[in-house]
């Protein structure tokens, strides 16, 4: 290495000054060159991580505004899950209960159930052992009746205790059939009422 650096040098200094100052002029582009790309380069990555680090301060920004509106629903969806999980209505006891104090007849329940999720079967798909003994699917239940000889404004609140409440309770059909005689009568109402929770099911 030392005798190819001497040698190097030696031919270096046999070289005219014309020839110097070109080869010198030639490294001296090399080196200017190589120095320009280097610093686009540099400027360029330096420019990227400006605009990656711009999107995430709005990324954070928009996060920060849309927080408080998500914690707001999230509370209200923790709250129905919640009644849903509790809800301690009985559909039978509590139309008979409005019913009364309305001072209506109801003539006789006809009751149905089923499933608004489907969660069983697809796990019954899983043949993995991890899969659990039983989940939760949300249930409904309703209860259909017939009214009689009641009156618009007994129809009205009667309907209106019912769906007031803290608990998920719904009308989902309601037929109504009015005297001739007198369109605030009503001769027959075919309702049914419907109420929906959680319920733990095997699979």
């Amino acid at each position: 290495m030392v005798s190819k650096r001497n040698s190097l040098f030696d031919s270096f200094d046999r070289l005219s000054t014309r020839e110097k100052l070109l080869l010198g002029g030639f490294l001296g582009a090399i080196f200017l060159t190589a120095g320009v790309f280097l610093w686009l380069y540099v400027e360029n990555q330096v420019n990227s991580q400006a605009e990656n680090n711009d999107t995430i301060r709005s990324t954070l920004t928009q996060i920060n505004t849309l927080k408080p509106d998500f914690l707001t629903q999230k509370a209200k969806l923790d709250a129905v899950r919640e009644l849903l999980e509790k809800n301690p209505i009985r559909l039978v006891q509590l139309m008979e209960k409005e019913a009364k104090a309305q001072d209506i007849e109801i003539e006789d329940f006809k009751e149905s159930t089923g499933y608004l999720t489907n969660n069983r079967r697809r796990l019954q798909k899983r043949s993995d052992e991890s899969k659990p003994k039983s989940i939760k699917e949300l249930k409904w239940e309703s209860q259909s009746i017939t009214i009689r000889r009641i009156t618009l404004d007994q129809l009205t609140s009667f309907i209106s205790n019912l769906e007031n409440r803290r608990e998920p309770v719904r009308v989902t059909r309601l037929k109504v059939s009015t005297l001739s005689s007198d369109r605030q009568k009503l001769r027959e109402i075919r309702m049914t009422v419907a109420t929906y929770r959680y319920e733990e099911v095997e699979i």
